[in-house]
């Protein structure tokens, strides 16, 4: 991971724009070594840009004078080379800008990569997904455009414009007075265009981003899709972001037309001065005829540039407003961080407590989730987190690894403030396996060893009987070397369940967070898999959040959640015993149970019975 985003003063009044531009200038000061040379190469080629048509009218001057076949023949040569070193000057000089565009790319790509992975995961439930990966795509290529071709015509064309003109003046004012006079119309046209273009720009990009959280969430959401059989529903939705994003661009392509078109007219102006004027003065002698076909020359060699910088506005003003997208990602200040005066800690013992610990979750208008949790979790002992849904269960476990921000003073591991201790050393003692088994679309063995990336084979298959997955590995195409692909959609639920067990077991961490783990699994692989994490437990500390209280009834011991607090604590035997909502919660799941075990045997039954019709037929 790259080092952390270098942040940008904001100054007073400055607009988000100026901002974005003043974060995008400190990219380009680290590569001013390219900017530079490709400055000076630009200067020598303008120099050959504004010595051919010099060179044409010294050559055709030759010749109306009749001058030896060889001097005009050394002139063509001189115009030849001019020609070829303008050609070689300008290939190093976009080489070098572009190089330049491409390094500031692939640095901000992976600032912003680094900056999402920092940012805390209540962040995530507030942007989405599509809309991130629109400004980490689109928006960073609008970006390298104008870093790259937009720069380079922003530095060449006022040079030749600059040195053409001063040729011009040189050889006939009055005549370079004229060809000039359209040329001013250029900066109303560019104020003119110059704010719709970026405006408009912004729109699109926006739009872009709509498109693509469109096509993640019905890709990601495609089963439910065909279930609920909204694929026509889909298609509607999809249409209606189509058709704004299209017409958003064809708004777009107006404006970014129409500002090269009118300047276009600007160099068929001042051709039309040249014929009128210098026509009549080439006549009558005034204006030798070398210097007419220098300037008919210069004309037409200004004409591209001319309609080149009508692109390049429209080519800055979309990546400013890209720049403008990413910098209110990059502007995010992460709320989980080291602090400036951390612990000097190497391994956790596994010691938790809770001190009056409330919790709300941030930028939300509900109240605390937690209030007032005062719990002690003594290092190598197990506790099992039980309650009603919504009741804050998750929340607690993942406050111990900080995936929320907590107060100071409030969580202690080992004694120590939680946020205190370095996320990275916090982090790699803790093994938590969350409710969403996340899988990635790699291998099977991949994913188990996905936390210790060195992990042997042996190692694996070790974590994977743990966690009661060998068999399955068994009847997989490939085994460990079988691709889960996207999410793990190759898997059952229980499968991936299991397998992100088996990934958190491989760690062997100082602290386990089981977070409704085995929700998915029959009870007879649930009884199986505790059965091998009592090993597990002997020398950890383990968190088991549950909403079977079959789970956690081993745990040395047991909290009951309810509405945000703690309204039981103690064993099993004790909870059962003591008759409140533990006892309850145990005896409707056994009542359940029961009945689902009933069903079972009644549907065997009839099984059975439906066979003997079959074999006496």
């Amino acid at each position: 991971m790259s080092a952390e985003v270098v942040p940008v003063t904001r100054v007073e009044g400055d607009s988000p724009v100026r901002h974005a531009l003043r974060r995008l200038w400190s990219y380009i000061r680290k590569n001013a070594g390219y900017y530079v040379l490709c400055t000076v190469l630009t200067l020598a080629y303008a120099g050959t840009f504004v010595a051919v048509p010099l060179i044409v009218g010294w050559a055709v001057s030759g010749a109306v004078e009749g001058l030896p076949r060889e001097e005009i023949l050394w002139r063509c040569g001189v115009l030849l080379a001019s020609a070829l070193g303008g050609s070689v000057l300008r290939y190093y000089s976009r080489t070098l800008i572009f190089n330049a565009a491409r390094e500031i790319e692939y640095e901000m790509r992976n600032d912003l990569f680094a900056h999402l992975q920092r940012l805390p995961q209540s962040f995530y439930f507030r942007w989405h997904t599509g809309d991130l990966m629109s400004r980490c795509v689109n928006d960073l290529n609008s970006v390298r455009l104008m870093l790259g071709p937009g720069v380079i015509s922003i530095i060449q064309t006022p040079l030749m414009f600059l040195l053409a003109f001063g040729a011009m003046f040189s050889m006939n004012w009055l005549l370079a007075l004229l060809v000039l006079l359209p040329y001013p119309l250029f900066v109303l046209i560019a104020r003119g265009f110059g704010g719709a273009m970026h405006s408009r720009s912004l729109a699109v990009q926006q739009g872009l981003a709509g498109m693509s959280n469109h096509v993640q969430e019905a890709v990601s959401g495609i089963g439910v899709v065909k279930a609920y059989a909204m694929e026509g529903v889909q298609h509607e939705r999809f249409g209606e972001e189509n058709e704004t994003l299209f017409r958003r661009h064809l708004r777009l392509v107006w404006v970014s037309a129409g500002m090269p078109a009118i300047t276009g007219l600007l160099p068929a102006a001042s051709m039309t001065m040249v014929l009128i004027v210098g026509v009549g003065d080439v006549a009558s002698g005034v204006m030798p005829i070398g210097d007419f076909f220098s300037f008919a020359m210069y004309i037409y060699q200004l004409t591209f540039p001319t309609f080149i910088m009508g692109w390049t506005v429209a080519l800055v003003q979309r990546g400013a407003a890209a720049m403008q997208r990413m910098d209110e990602v990059l502007s995010i200040e992460p709320s989980i961080r080291d602090t400036e005066d951390p612990e000097p800690v190497e391994r956790l013992r596994g010691e938790i407590e809770f001190r009056n610990f409330h919790f709300a979750y941030p930028g939300s208008d509900r109240q605390a989730v937690l209030h007032g949790l005062d719990l002690h979790i003594p290092a190598g002992s197990s506790l099992g987190v039980v309650g009603p849904v919504g009741s804050g269960k998750t929340t607690l476990a993942s406050a111990i690894p900080r995936i929320f921000e907590v107060e100071p003073g409030s969580l202690f591991l080992d004694g120590m403030d939680v946020v205190r201790i370095p996320l990275a050393t916090l982090r790699a003692h803790i093994a938590m396996v969350p409710q969403d088994s996340f899988l990635f679309s790699m291998t099977l063995a991949d994913n188990i060893a996905y936390g210790t990336p060195d992990a042997s084979r042996e190692e694996v298959r070790r974590a994977a009987l743990r966690a009661q997955l060998d068999k399955d590995v068994e009847e997989l195409p490939a085994g460990y070397d079988t691709v889960v692909g996207e999410r793990g959609v190759m898997l059952s639920g229980g499968q991936r369940q299991r397998t992100a067990l088996a990934r958190a077991l491989a760690l062997r961490p100082s602290i386990l967070i089981l977070d409704d783990t085995l929700s998915a699994v029959d009870a007879e692989t649930e009884a199986a898999i505790q059965a091998e994490l009592r090993e597990v437990f002997a020398d950890r500390t383990v968190v088991v959040v549950a909403n079977r209280v079959s789970s956690v009834r081993d745990c040395d011991q047991i909290v009951v959640l309810d509405e945000g607090r703690i309204v039981e604590r103690g064993t099993d035997a004790e909870l059962v015993a003591a008759g409140g909502l533990y006892a309850r919660l145990a005896r409707e799941q056994q009542e359940a149970e029961e009945r689902g075990a009933g069903g079972q045997e009644l549907e065997a039954e009839l099984d059975a019975l439906s066979g003997e019709a079959e074999a006496r037929a």
